[in-house]
């Protein structure tokens, strides 16, 4: 899934400065999504094959995962290198391994497009909805191949279709319809780009690799009340900040409490929400 119909360079500045503004977000809701999503990330490590002494790179690590993940698991005779576009993002994963006593892990900033390593680097490669993003996702995946030694693998994850992932479906229809905003050209990348397995696995297929696997898990998220939904959505998924932000004064605010209508309606008007997501995760030989 190629996007010929977007500009790369244009897209990469977007996502940066979209992923600084989303930084502060990230930080204040840390322990809400480690609390929901870390068996993610422990799944990845784990189908990357990280074993104690590892070299690990993760591609688009955003706040650190699964980086620190892959950092406890490798120990520290092993070691990791976190990248990612965004420097606030970096910035935040490194005082969350300072925090957690790791010492094996090195951020860098980087887009996947640009990462430049010698040969057999490392042992195994990881990208917790990160690669996803890159315009030239098959491209960057045949190059991280190449800083893997023969035979290692590299794990990523996307989710999945929109109707099964509500905690982005949700919003992001939502905002569409109100703001009356175009759908994106085919193969813009994005949260929900490599919905299906044929899509994830392709993507590391077009990189080069090989015995690609792809399987189904799920993420929950449960919040206190619709108001409570929007104000995680406002705070951390940047792509939809950045359709809002485009437009002017009350639109924004009405766009916004359109959303937590939306997500009060699909809960049936219960408190608590839970949305229950599909995740699917990939994994290949290099």
């Amino acid at each position: 899934m190629e996007a010929e119909a977007i500009d790369s360079v244009d897209f990469r500045e977007a996502q940066h400065k979209n992923w600084d503004s989303a930084a502060v977000g990230w930080k204040a809701w840390s322990e809400f999504n480690d609390s929901a999503d870390r068996h993610i990330s422990e799944r990845l490590v784990e189908l990357a094959d990280v074993q104690s002494g590892s070299r690990v790179l993760d591609v688009a690590a955003g706040y650190g995962e699964p980086a620190l993940t892959a950092a406890r698991k490798a120990g520290p005779e092993g070691s990791v290198v976190a990248t990612d576009i965004s420097a606030e993002m970096l910035a935040f994963g490194r005082e969350r391994a300072a925090a957690a006593g790791l010492g094996n892990v090195e951020f860098r900033e980087a887009d996947a497009s640009s990462l430049d390593f010698p040969p057999a680097s490392f042992d195994a490669a990881v990208s917790r909805w990160g690669i996803i993003f890159e315009p030239d996702a098959e491209a960057a995946a045949g190059r991280i191949r190449g800083f893997l030694r023969p035979g290692a693998r590299m794990a990523i994850s996307s989710w999945g279709e929109p109707g099964q992932v509500p905690f982005l479906s949700i919003p992001i229809r939502t905002t569409m319809e109100r703001l009356d905003v175009p759908r994106p050209p085919a193969g813009t990348p994005g949260p929900l780009s490599r919905p299906t397995p044929a899509a994830i696995g392709g993507l590391l297929e077009g990189g080069g690799f090989s015995k690609v696997a792809v399987e189904e898990d799920e993420v929950t998220f449960e919040f206190e009340s619709p108001e409570h939904f929007t104000a995680y959505v406002r705070a951390i998924a940047a792509p939809i900040r950045a359709m809002i932000e485009q437009h002017a004064g009350e639109a924004q605010e009405e766009a916004w409490e359109a959303i937590t209508q939306a997500a009060a309606d699909a809960a049936g008007g219960s408190k608590p929400l839970s949305f229950s997501n599909v995740v699917l995760l990939a994994s290949a030989t290099a």
